[in-house]
């Protein structure tokens, strides 16, 4: 008797539980939100649209690297994307004191000379969102800012150090970079190689 009654006990509380998962819409297979959509799974496959979308060697003369990296919030920028504009390519980090030095200089030029044609891709090597966002608020920066989290656009343009500059001209090739750190008379120099005077 006692063995029929867990049994019954059991079916009743293998149905409830069924009945609950069918009302919430959950297959079992998948989790699900409480609005009702899946949410994602820890094992999701990264982001392969982030990074280095070719192979090239950043050369004087010839195409820029293309990359494809997310800005602050969250939208994917393209470099090839920006083609008849003139890009500034720089990358930095929140603990590198020359970029410090330089950065408040490449945002007065992106404001000078934005409506002119200009770009700016400040490209932050491996802070976190959180850290970025703080050092610009700190600096009074609004310049766009893509995050390389995994350090693999540095590694494709070959790069060894910070703070380093590409300008890209309206083509999409290498006009001019600089490996260190750039004062304003220079990046102007390197501006108007690119064809931005």
């Amino acid at each position: 008797m006692r063995v029929a009654v867990a049994a019954l006990l059991l079916a009743a509380l293998g149905g409830g539980v069924l009945f609950v998962r069918s009302q919430r819409g959950g297959s079992g297979g998948e989790p699900v939100s409480v609005a009702g959509a899946p949410t994602p799974s820890a094992s999701a496959a990264p982001d392969t649209s982030v990074g280095p979308l070719d192979d090239q060697k950043p050369i004087k003369g010839q195409p820029a690297p293309d990359f494809a990296l997310r800005d602050a919030d969250g939208k994917l920028v393209k470099l090839s994307d920006l083609r008849g504009k003139v890009v500034f390519v720089n990358f930095w980090a929140s603990w590198c004191v020359p970029c410090k030095k330089e950065l408040p200089d490449i945002q007065k030029l992106y404001d000078e000379k934005h409506a002119d044609g200009l770009e700016v891709l400040a490209v932050n090597w491996q802070d976190n969102l959180e850290t970025a966002m703080a050092f610009f608020s700190s600096h009074d920066l609004h310049l766009p800012l893509l995050l390389d989290r995994s350090g693999s656009v540095y590694a494709q343009y070959r790069l060894q150090g910070l703070p380093d500059s590409f300008f890209v001209d309206r083509d999409g090739n290498i006009a001019a970079f600089q490996f260190g750190f750039l004062t304003e008379a220079k990046m102007r120099e390197r501006l108007a190689a690119a064809g931005l005077p």
